[in-house]
């Protein structure tokens, strides 16, 4: 029912909460797992954050709430490429990277912390420093980037592939330095529902991701919060002989996200002029 919400069922309901006898301002997010993130540095009395389970409700939402003139609700929208995020309201935001767990992935010392609380340090300075590796992030990301080439180009193209829950226990290569594209490309084959696509033209779609990953100038705007924690929780068993999966790195990541690493981000500086408000009025650690 949630995933068949749209952005008429989504402002009805807004509308609703506004109607209360407390004045309150409104975040509308993708997902509960972006309520999860703010939620900690949101001061509870002034703002509630929604979930609006899909970025199609929440942009059409926060397009009549623009429309409206309303001055005390919000969204905040992943900056993927699954939409164009051109000419969006200005009571609209988007995440510091491509969603919201990459943004939390990639700030301040977030990933760092998790490590070293789950991993032996010695294991994992080990690592790095035999594969000339400046921190985990920088590995996770070697290893997220080619897929989330490869998801760009699969939506784009319409292959109809899933690249969602790429086991990089099976196709990342053994340095850790990436993925063998080959074999990304079959297991997305393998795991796809309606594919369109079919073996004999995997050698077209790697030689696609290869010159797609060449003109790359930005590697981190490809990798999704899943990606790179999926890459993270591999490197933590495999090679640093942890036992995590994503979902509970995940967490664990949302956890570690402190009042520094929020601080830090785009959103914490774009969020409160969108809500007519001030950061300090906002967030706990403003």
């Amino acid at each position: 029912m949630q995933n068949n919400l749209t952005g008429d069922d989504l402002f009805s309901y807004i509308i609703l909460l506004r109607s209360g006898p407390t004045a309150k301002k409104y975040l509308l997010c993708e997902g509960d797992s972006d309520c999860a993130v703010l939620d900690p540095h949101i001061e509870e009395d002034v703002c509630e954050t929604i979930p609006g389970y899909g970025k199609n409700s929440v942009l059409d939402a926060i397009k009549i709430v623009s429309q409206q003139n309303m001055n005390d609700v919000a969204a905040l929208l992943d900056r993927d490429w699954q939409k164009d995020n051109s000419g969006l309201p200005d009571v609209a935001v988007t995440t510091d990277h491509y969603d919201i767990d990459a943004t939390v992935f990639y700030a301040g010392d977030t990933c760092k912390r998790v490590v070293a609380a789950f991993c032996d340090r010695n294991i994992v300075r080990n690592f790095l420093r035999e594969g000339d590796w400046s921190s985990p992030v920088e590995v996770a990301t070697a290893l997220a980037f080619p897929v989330g080439v490869l998801r760009k180009l699969n939506h784009e193209e319409g292959w109809g592939l899933r690249f969602s829950d790429t086991p990089f226990s099976e196709v990342a290569l053994p340095s850790s330095g990436g993925v063998d594209l080959t074999k990304t490309v079959a297991s997305a084959l393998s795991r796809s529902k309606q594919p369109r696509v079919t073996e004999q033209e995997i050698p077209r779609i790697v030689s696609s991701a290869q010159r797609a990953m060449e003109k790359a100038q930005d590697p981190h705007s490809f990798c999704c919060g899943h990606d790179l924690n999926s890459a993270l929780a591999y490197l933590m068993f495999s090679k640093w002989s942890t036992r995590i999966n994503r979902k509970t790195l995940e967490r664990a990541m949302r956890a570690a996200f402190s009042c520094s690493e929020i601080s830090s981000t785009t959103m914490f500086a774009d969020i409160p002029p969108a809500l007519k408000c001030s950061s300090a009025e906002l967030f706990t650690c403003a």
